[in-house]
């Protein structure tokens, strides 16, 4: 992601159900709110953050599995909900950080060497019920725990205790995380909001807008009004998922 202007910039970021590896491109020192000077490991996030760029940024984000920390890192990802890491405090992310030595721009073989180093790291083990999870979540528009592991021989308790350190969240919340980016995509479209309340099974208005203070600080309306959708904020992102 980049930005040419010259004053600072605040952007408001939704949680998006991932962590993720941020690389700063160029200069340092990129996001006013940390102190990190070449970029950052970011966990899990159920709250929207108000994050202040410095003019001229650049940086590519790596969006990892919703495991992603336990999986590459070994973390419970609990010990870093709604927090960041140094880049250069983790052994996995020092050694990424060497591919961007003196780079000024991303291009396709960064990309593709990226790819391949993290390929080769060790996996730590996945609960299969976290998977499992999620592989349904992304396949149905069911919006209950309970309708999506019904009939996948998913077990509730199993899940509920697995799923919180692989991930972050309970189920419930990393299923509502995922059903409001669902709902701001269809925001970008100029979708009807009795719409959006009725395929989100949403009981009313105020229900609809009480979830998007939560998890935007904003309502629909607000976010529109102020153009504070991501889409609006964020230019054409370096950005891709492991």
């Amino acid at each position: 992601m980049s930005d040419k202007r010259d004053d600072t910039l605040t952007h408001f970021v939704p949680p998006f159900g991932c962590p993720e590896i941020i690389f700063y491109i160029g200069n340092e020192k990129q996001i006013k709110n940390t102190t990190c000077k070449n970029g950052f490991l970011k966990g899990q996030y159920n709250t929207a953050q108000k994050i202040d760029f410095n003019p001229d940024y650049h940086f590519l984000s790596i969006s990892l599995h919703p495991y992603g920390l336990k999986q590459l890192f070994n973390f419970k990802a609990t010990e870093l909900l709604n927090a960041v890491i140094d880049i250069e405090e983790h052994p996995i992310t020092i050694s990424l950080l060497d591919l961007f030595q003196n780079r000024k721009n991303i291009d396709i073989s960064l990309v593709e060497q990226l790819t391949q180093k993290v390929s080769q790291l060790p996996a730590y083990s996945i609960s299969k019920s976290t998977k499992e999870f999620i592989k349904a979540v992304e396949q149905t528009e069911e919006h209950t725990v309970q309708n999506i592991i019904k009939d996948k021989g998913i077990g509730l308790r199993t899940l509920q205790r697995n799923f919180k350190n692989d991930v972050g969240f309970t189920p419930k919340e990393f299923l509502r995380i995922v059903r409001m980016n669902k709902i701001e995509q269809r925001l970008t479209k100029n979708t009807n909001i009795f719409q959006i309340i009725a395929d989100f099974d949403f009981t009313d208005q105020s229900h609809l807008v009480k979830e998007f203070k939560q998890w935007r600080n904003f309502t629909p309306k607000e976010l529109l009004k102020k153009k504070l959708l991501l889409s609006d904020q964020l230019p054409i992102s370096g950005y891709f998922h492991l």
